[in-house]
């Protein structure tokens, strides 16, 4: 496990740092840093893992790749970008508040606007329940919520990629 961890960390912690550096610019120009972070979080880690697990089959590993071999390089590097986006996110928030009230209230309003929606096509309990629920969001609900998007997401994506890359000598 450990030559599967030295050679993928890298594209795992640049891909993180990747994002956390997308969500100031995401702030900066004006945009929800936190729904365009997830966004971007989920665009860029394919390519990641991609590129990090071909680099290991033609560098590390003499030309050869089995599917559990390009899912444990492909776990590293998008599982290290999901920790550390969704702390990187969560520390943001609390170093800006403002941020995460703003996040915070324009999911509140998103929300209203769907309550007819809601109550038609499922219940009205169902809104409520949903509401009051929302109402308690917390940042460690927004940081869970990235890292399980980006996790369950990007567990597809590697076994795609993995079955693509496997090779093996005949």
């Amino acid at each position: 496990m450990i030559k599967y961890f030295k050679h993928s960390y890298l594209f795992g912690l640049v891909g993180a740092a990747l994002c956390l550096l997308a969500f100031w610019v995401f702030h900066w120009v004006d945009l929800d840093p936190v729904d365009f972070t997830l966004f971007f979080a989920c665009m860029i880690t394919p390519i990641f893992v991609f590129v990090g697990i071909k680099n290991f089959r033609d560098t590390q590993n003499g030309q050869e790749l089995v599917f559990a071999q390009g899912m444990t390089v492909g776990f590293v590097i998008y599982g290290l970008i999901a920790v550390l986006a969704s702390l990187g996110v969560w520390s943001f928030l609390h170093m800006d508040s403002s941020i995460f009230m703003e996040y915070r209230t324009t999911k509140l309003e998103w929300l209203k606007n769907q309550e007819s929606y809601i109550s038609e096509n499922v219940s009205p309990k169902a809104f409520e329940d949903t509401w009051a629920e929302s109402e308690k969001m917390s940042i460690g609900d927004i940081a869970l919520d990235i890292f399980l998007k980006i996790f369950m997401l990007e567990l597809f994506f590697t076994i795609i990629i993995s079955i693509i890359l496997k090779r093996t000598k005949k």
